[in-house]
């Protein structure tokens, strides 16, 4: 996956009201004319009035860039590391969490995110194109499975993580490429009024139409923060297209990251950043279409 392959969306502002023009007050004739020496004194009045005014403070109001005004971000991964996960609930703003199932910290980490009245998804593993190569880990869905094992699978699953929002996948690349399957999940999802964001590890994903025939809320990613371990490039992975007018102008964006050391850091640097040029960052639930 490129990681600068980014197709980032950007909600627009409201254009700046202008500036309300007071009517001149209907004036009464006057029984003489002004002399030359009286329009020409009023006359300079005014332009040293306008003089003065051009010279006051006015009121910012930012100018209709296009720019991105929402983001969230999804740390992935969940539920293995404490000590990750209070670093991030540190940082002063509402980052989302994706707790994975049957991990050692799973339930702890999902009341303790809950607590913080952060959000919460299920971060749902799924099988890869590397299997076996690369395992998904405890709870993983196959497609050898039957769509009754999937679907018991999944209920457990989400019985670890208490107070879920909403699934995103782990891996998945080969899961969720096959229609028929992800049928089962996005069934599911529904049942439970949840919604599911798709981690896009695979071009080819049929999440997204899966999920509108089914009627499941749902998000894709747009852009990876930390596909490498590198505090500099994950930093630059959440700024620079706060300066790039390429990428104007369609919604929302989704970061998913990871809890590494490296990103923690980037993300408690980026969001100073990232408020400055008037960016809100959401919880991921407020930015996922219903």
């Amino acid at each position: 996956m490129a990681l600068f392959c980014l197709s980032l969306f950007e909600e627009k502002q409201k254009p700046p009201t202008k500036e309300t023009r007071h009517r001149e007050q209907v004036k009464k004739p006057l029984k003489q004319k002004d002399s030359g020496v009286q329009v020409a004194k009023r006359d300079d009045r005014r332009a040293q009035e306008r003089e003065r005014d051009r010279d006051k403070p006015r009121d910012t109001v930012m100018p209709d860039t296009g720019k991105i005004l929402r983001v969230a971000i999804l740390i992935d991964d969940i539920g293995q590391d404490m000590k990750a996960l209070h670093e991030l609930l540190e940082i002063n703003a509402p980052l989302s969490f994706a707790v994975l199932p049957r991990q050692p910290h799973s339930a702890e980490a999902a009341k303790r995110i809950h607590l913080k009245n952060r959000d919460i998804l299920l971060h749902l593993p799924m099988e890869p194109k590397s299997y076996p190569e690369d395992r998904p880990g405890n709870g993983a869905l196959f497609l050898s499975m039957t769509d009754k094992e999937i679907r018991t699978q999944f209920q457990r699953n989400l019985e670890t993580v208490p107070h879920a929002k909403g699934v995103n996948n782990h891996m998945g690349s080969r899961f969720t490429e096959d229609t028929a399957k992800m049928l089962v999940v996005m069934t599911a999802l529904k049942e439970k009024g949840l919604f599911f964001v798709d981690s896009r590890t695979t071009k080819d994903s049929k999440a997204r139409e899966v999920a509108n025939k089914i009627g499941v809320p749902f998000l894709a990613r747009k852009i990876f923060i930390d596909n490498d371990q590198n505090y500099q490039a994950s930093l630059e992975n959440l700024t620079r297209w706060l300066e790039d007018p390429g990428m104007q102008g369609n919604g929302p964006v989704l970061f998913i990251g990871h809890p590494y050391p490296s990103t923690i850091l980037a993300i408690r640097d980026a969001v100073s950043s990232m408020r400055a040029k008037g960016i809100e960052i959401v919880p991921v639930s407020k930015i996922v279409p219903q």
